[in-house]
């Protein structure tokens, strides 16, 4: 299927690893321009360097989006390298097992600084200059926490519930002007940090036995496994696609049927 993504301008934060990581190199792979975006420079090059490997385009653009000052010089440089940005991808986050009620007030705020206004910030920046071009999606990762909690989870939680939120009141304050915002919500997935977090654990020696583990946790779940990235992925580059132009204000969920709940 031709999702009609060629040259198009993606910027996707926390692209240096994981999920965000997948989500940059399925839109390389659909002809995007990507914008690999983190705080060390090793990794986005690595990242940028496998896209062109493969034939893709990638530039790299650093900063910490906790920080309004270094959001601006971000949007600079992707103004200066591509002329702007069509698609922007949330991704960017941080998330810690914390006991709720033991993290002071400045932790919490941390968190949704970190987790929430970074997303703030880029839209303010980057929806004005989408909807005068008539064309724009921008799309958030959230999680399946935000409306299924675990214990310890609560301050990562109630970042993503209020990133939930926001997309919908954004997506009810805009008008038809070629713009879409939504959230996906990924369940429990496979990436390489879980890998090596599970070598450390003792969960097996090779990738093999520590998907197995890993999978096993999740037996109770309908699907009985754990998602892969490009599970993710794939959803990310449709919603970012023309083919899903009348898809606003939705979270969509890739969980495996993980939140037992109606949407």
């Amino acid at each position: 299927m031709n999702l009609e993504l060629k040259n198009r301008r993606v910027l996707v934060t926390g692209s240096t690893s994981g999920i965000g990581e997948g989500i940059a190199k399925r839109f390389a792979q659909e002809g995007a321009a990507v914008i690999i975006h983190g705080r060390r420079s090793e990794a986005a090059e690595r990242v940028a360097a496998e896209i062109r490997r493969d034939g893709g385009k990638a530039i790299i653009a650093l900063g910490d989006l906790s920080q309004d000052e270094e959001v601006a010089r971000i949007v600079e440089t992707v103004q200066a390298e591509l002329g702007g940005v069509d698609i922007l991808v949330n991704n960017a986050a941080k998330a810690e097992h914390q006991n709720d009620m033991e993290t002071a007030p400045s932790g919490w705020l941390d968190s949704y600084n970190t987790n929430l206004l970074s997303m703030v910030r880029l839209i303010q920046h980057l929806l004005p200059p989408m909807q005068e071009q008539g064309w724009g999606r921008i799309i958030s990762i959230s999680s399946g926490a935000a409306v299924k909690p675990s214990p310890g989870m609560g301050v990562y939680a109630t970042t993503k519930a209020a990133m939930n939120a926001l997309t919908v009141s954004l997506a009810q304050g805009m008008k038809n002007d070629g713009v879409t915002i939504n959230t996906v919500s990924p369940g429990a997935i496979i990436t390489e940090k879980q890998i090596e977090m599970g070598k450390l654990h003792g969960m097996g020696n090779t990738r093999e036995e520590i998907e197995a583990a890993l999978n096993g946790m999740m037996e109770s779940t309908p699907f009985g496994r754990m998602g892969r990235v490009e599970e993710v992925a794939a959803v990310v580059v449709f919603l970012a696609s023309p083919l899903a132009s009348y898809i606003h204000g939705a979270n969509i969920r890739v969980d495996g049927g993980y939140v037992p709940t109606v949407n």
